[in-house]
């Protein structure tokens, strides 16, 4: 991921690749600010104090927001029936058969989903790289989906979730008690039960912000290439950013995330012209990294991220409820 100081730099990285003169205009005149967050140490979550940005935990929310679910499956029949026969034809059945029975007595009904992070934006809305497409205050949580792994397709949304409110009263919000099961029956970690409760070991890891501008991928693929350079040298653990340009780890999303939203997620129409066009109209909102404490939660994710986005003009009525989302790994 690729990270500019300023955009002086953003036209030196493009000097150093020797792109035309076109090309680097575009590149320094869409850029934008962005914030991109360093991990600090993992700590007891209830050590932090309520409405901290954080990874992992519990979340801080208003008494009226609802927790999010994922809806009930569209085929939840043929699902069950395919993760059997995955569970027939595949090695260690015995030890994951306890795990795979418990995502099929959810797939008919709304599941609660698990919470990744939070970020108070009235904090952050004060630093340089803040995107002022953004609201300047409340607080923005994500959310995703812990039996995605195992479905065959996507959902709508990608399996995942944004909230905002600016709504006062935040309180602690202990995780809903299947999500809980969830984790400890293996579901993050291909079946494997866990040896130890959840409340076992429930932490976070601060988010410290570091202002920068990001460039565009959506306009060549030189645009993501990485300066060693030119970039912060972000921690291990580190990558997560709000606001500005999605910084691929592969290649562009846009078209990907329009297509999920169609519910369209196994097409490969994804780098079609007119996919890529409409897909314009997504705009990044938040990158979970997921080398972090998030192993708990993000199935198997281990070298990768999850990108989420809003369409622009529901970003501008402050409807983060109808995100969408994409993961892309190493």
């Amino acid at each position: 991921m690729t990270a500019f100081a300023d955009l002086l730099s953003i036209q030196r990285a493009c000097n150093t690749l020797n792109l035309d003169t076109a090309l680097s205009r575009a590149l320094v005149n869409t850029a934008l600010p962005t914030i991109w967050f360093r991990h600090d140490d993992p700590v007891t979550d209830a050590a932090l104090s309520v409405g901290v940005s954080k990874v992992g935990g519990e979340p801080d929310l208003p008494p009226g927001i609802i927790w999010p679910t994922r809806p009930a499956l569209a085929d939840p029949d043929g699902t069950a029936k395919r993760l059997r026969t995955s569970l027939t034809n595949g090695a260690g059945a015995d030890e994951t058969e306890p795990c795979v029975e418990f995502v099929i007595e959810h797939l008919a009904h709304e599941t609660p989903m698990a919470f990744l992070a939070q970020v108070n934006l009235s904090v952050i809305a004060r630093e340089p790289g803040f995107d002022p497409s953004l609201p300047d205050r409340g607080m923005l949580w994500a959310f995703n989906d812990p039996f995605a792994d195992w479905y065959p397709t996507q959902s709508p949304s990608g399996g995942i979730a944004l909230l905002w409110s600016d709504a006062g009263g935040l309180e602690r919000r202990p995780t809903p008690q299947v999500v809980r099961e969830a984790w400890q029956k293996g579901v993050s970690d291909y079946g494997s039960r866990m040896s130890e409760p959840w409340e076992a070991d429930v932490k976070s890891e601060p988010l410290i912000p570091v202002s920068g501008w990001s460039i565009s991928p959506r306009l060549s693929r030189h645009a993501y290439i990485d300066l060693a350079d030119e970039r912060f040298e972000m921690k291990e653990g580190g990558g997560d950013q709000l606001g500005g340009w999605e910084q691929p780890i592969q290649q562009r999303m846009h078209g990907n995330v329009e297509l999920i939203s169609m519910g369209k997620a196994d097409s490969e129409l994804a780098h079609a012209e007119g996919v890529l066009s409409a897909g314009e109209r997504w705009r990044h909102v938040l990158t979970i990294n997921a080398e972090t404490y998030l192993w708990r939660l993000m199935p198997t994710w281990g070298d990768g991220a999850m990108f989420m986005f809003v369409d622009e003009k529901e970003l501008e009525a402050r409807r983060f409820d109808k995100a969408a989302g994409t993961s892309q790994f190493t």
